[in-house]
């Protein structure tokens, strides 16, 4: 979809006369079947966020059924915009949709969401309907289904719409239009909270990072709120994969090699904020990617995207793709790795050993369950398991060998780098030492995940172990 023609049943547009002006705006009711051409998922390009099925559509689609002659009044309906529009006669718009930050739904896509299942109801078995919980789900269906809608007689539903396009198409104007579109965006969308991390997403900041991480995870990552590419396996929230980013960029820092801020502090997060604070990891992220020596704008269709054209930042965003892996190397080795040390992992409270028969057998007898699990204890990003997984835990008791794999980086050339070729077995030869070490540690916050989690000195101990080890 690229251009199509937008029939208003009434509109007012509001005209200028001043010169100047910056937005021109039509506002009126469209009918339902006049918004097949924007019925799905790639309409929402400029859109933060995106809609999944909740209370929210199901309270649409209610009022869809049961009250259309008034749904309009009922409805804020949809903010459209486009970077060129042609205002015909008879109350049509020929838009413009090619501009992927500026051109589509602004706000309104749980009515958008809503309206499309609305329609294909009409033409789908009711069970089918009721499985589509998301906008890859509604996608699928919308292609298959859509053509049977076309000439069928719709209701005339009338759905609120305001369009905003440019007042001309001089180049000055474009240009201001483009950018003033987010910000309006981010206004619009004020009712019902946006996660900052879903407006990063829209500039751009987080493409380095898609690229950067195995394929099957950048696609469970939600970059943009309630969409996620692969609905296979668990959904990654994106402030998890920012503040691991945030391991490799403090490294950066301490190299002076990140811009400085206009006051003199440095681009940097302690351990810690890494495993308690993500939302601060996320704005500092943010802060750093917006600066000018860091990302460019890239203009023309993109509007305000950014592009990584700092060699540092981006050599870090590059090893951020390495550490889920680690994470769950970590995760999947450490027991066993504490246990040689002749200790015994198993037997903490904050433990669950999986033993499903033992639990069954203590469920019939009455007695205390707690300490175990029929759920396969699973590595924390790529959902793995393995003979040797025996037991399910909270990930701050292994925090510090995460954000100490530091350690294992190092300044080649302007870039960060790790210390060697095969970092996994290198990670594992340093584990197999400092996992047993590392119960003074884990007994003097009695194992407490929380606190070990927040202690710098949990995290620098661990630093140490990979640095000296």
């Amino acid at each position: 979809m690229s251009t199509f023609i937008l029939k208003f049943d009434e509109v007012s547009v509001q005209e200028t006369k001043n010169q100047d002006a910056l937005i021109q705006r039509a506002v009126g009711f469209v009918g339902i079947k006049a918004l097949l051409p924007i019925l799905d998922s790639k309409s929402l390009a400029p859109n933060p966020r995106s809609a999944k099925r909740n209370s929210t559509i199901t309270g649409i689609i209610g009022s869809l059924e049961d009250t259309p002659d008034i749904f309009r009044y009922k409805s804020k309906g949809l903010l459209i915009s486009s970077h060129k529009v042609d205002v015909l006669d008879r109350n049509r718009f020929r838009i413009n949709f090619k501009k992927n930050f500026v051109d589509g739904v602004l706000d309104g896509g749980h009515n958008l969401f809503a309206i499309a299942v609305y329609l294909l109801s009409s033409v789908m078995d009711e069970k089918d309907v009721k499985k589509i919980k998301n906008w890859d789900q509604l996608d699928s269906a919308w292609s298959e289904f859509s053509p049977l809608l076309e000439d069928m007689e719709i209701e005339n539903i009338k759905v609120a719409v305001e369009l905003l396009f440019p007042h001309s198409n001089s180049d000055e104007t474009s240009d201001a239009f483009d950018q003033a579109i987010f910000d309006i965006s981010q206004a619009r969308n004020a009712n019902t909270p946006v996660p900052d991390e879903s407006f990063d997403n829209k500039l751009g900041l987080y493409d380095e990072l898609k690229i950067s991480l195995p394929d099957e995870l950048s696609k469970r990552v939600e970059w943009k709120q309630g969409f996620v590419e692969s609905l296979d396996g668990k959904p990654i929230k994106v402030k998890d994969i920012i503040a691991l980013s945030w391991i490799p960029l403090n490294v950066a820092s301490h190299a002076g090699l990140l811009p400085v801020r206009e006051n003199k502090l440095k681009f940097h997060v302690s351990p810690p904020t890494i495993y308690n604070n993500k939302g601060d990891c996320s704005a500092r992220f943010k802060a750093l990617m917006m600066d000018s020596e860091v990302t460019k704008t890239l203009g023309g269709n993109a509007g305000q995207v950014r592009t990584v054209t700092h060699s540092a930042v981006k050599s870090c965003l590059e090893l951020t793709g390495d550490l889920p892996a680690l994470v769950d190397l970590v995760y999947e080795h450490f027991p066993k790795l504490y246990n040689a040390g002749g200790f015994q992992f198993g037997r903490k409270k904050v433990v669950k050993y999986y033993n499903p028969e033992k639990l069954k057998q203590l469920k019939s007898e009455k007695q205390d369950i707690s300490h175990y699990t029929s759920i396969k204890p699973v590595t924390p990003y790529f959902r793995r398991t393995s003979s040797m997984m025996k037991y399910k835990y909270p990930e701050g008791l292994i925090i510090p060998f995460i954000t100490g794999l530091s350690a294992l980086m190092e300044v080649k050339n302007g870039k960060v780098v790790w210390v060697t070729d095969d970092i996994e077995s290198l990670v594992l030869e340093k584990l197999a030492i400092a996992a047993p070490l590392f119960d003074g540690q884990l007994d003097a916050y009695q194992w407490d995940p929380q606190r070990i989690g927040k202690s710098l000195s949990s995290h620098k101990q661990a630093e140490q172990y990979y640095k000296v080890l």
